[in-house]
C-alpha cells in the first residue's frame, strides 16, 4: 500500500477553511434571501406581539368584569342587583364573571318566582362550560328546582336522574330524593319507590332514611 502523501504547510495554508467556508455560504444564503429573512422575523415579532396583547386584554377584561360583578352583588336592592349583573352579562360576555352574574340572576328570578327568567338565567350559566364539575352540579340542580316550579316536570325529573348518573358525588343524596318527588307529581309510582329504594341502598345511615321509608309505605 502507498504510503499517504503528507501535506506540506503552505499547502494545508492554501486550502479553504470549513468553518470560514460553511459562514460564506450562510451569509450568501441570507445575502439572496434577505428579503424572505426579514419578513418571516418581522412576522413572529408580530405573532408574538399579537398573542401578548390578546392575552393581556383578556385578563384586563376578565378583572374588570369580576369587578362589576362583585359592585353588583353587593348592592341591596333587589331590582338594582338584577340591573347591575344584566349589565356584566352583557358588557363582559365570555368571561367567568358573567358565568358568575348568570348564576346569581338565576337565583334572584327564582327568589321573585320567576320561573321562566331563572330557567334562562342558569341554562345561560351553563353554556360557558367553565365551572368546576361540582358547582355545575349545583347550578343543575337549581335549574331542575325551577324548571319544577314552572312546571316542567319531566324536565326537571331528566336533570336530577341525570346528578345521579354523574361522576361528582356531590348532592346525589339530594337528587334521589328529588326525583322520587318529581316521579311521585308525573304519576311514576312505580318509578318514585324504586328511586327510594335505591337511596335506602346507597345511605342506610342517612337522617333521611327514616323519612324515606315513610315515604315508600305510603306509596
Amino acid at each position: 500500500m502507498a504510503p499517504k502523501k503528507k501535506i506540506s504547510r503552505k499547502e494545508l495554508l492554501k486550502k479553504p477553511d470549513e468553518f470560514i467556508t460553511t459562514s460564506n455560504r450562510i451569509y450568501s444564503w441570507i445575502s439572496d434571501h434577505l428579503r424572505t429573512v426579514v419578513l418571516a422575523g418581522l412576522a413572529v415579532v408580530l405573532i408574538a406581539a399579537s398573542v401578548w396583547g390578546y392575552l393581556a386584554y383578556r385578563s384586563y377584561r376578565e378583572a374588570q368584569a369580576q369587578q362589576k360583578y362583585f359592585s353588583a352583588v353587593e348592592l341591596q336592592e333587589m331590582e338594582q342587583k338584577i340591573k347591575g349583573l344584566k349589565a356584566v352579562t352583557a358588557d363582559f360576555s365570555g368571561t367567568r364573571g358573567s358565568d358568575k352574574a348568570w348564576v346569581s340572576l338565576g337565583h334572584l328570578y327564582f327568589q321573585k318566582k320567576d320561573y321562566p327568567q331563572a330557567i334562562q338565567a342558569y341554562q345561560n350559566a351553563l353554556k360557558g362550560g367553565r365551572f368546576p364539575q361540582e358547582f355545575e352540579t349545583m347550578i343543575r340542580e337549581n335549574l331542575a328546582y325551577a324548571l319544577e316550579e314552572k312546571g316542567d316536570l319531566k324536565g326537571a325529573a331528566d336533570l336530577f336522574s341525570g346528578i345521579l348518573k354523574s361522576p361528582a358525588p356531590l348532592l346525589k343524596e339530594n337528587a334521589h330524593l328529588n326525583l322520587a318527588r318529581v316521579y311521585s307529581k308525573l304519576g311514576q309510582t312505580k318509578e318514585a319507590k324504586a328511586t327510594l329504594q335505591d337511596f335506602l341502598k346507597a345511605y342506610p345511615n342517612s337522617n333521611y332514611a327514616p323519612l324515606v321509608r315513610d315515604r315508600l309505605a305510603r306509596l
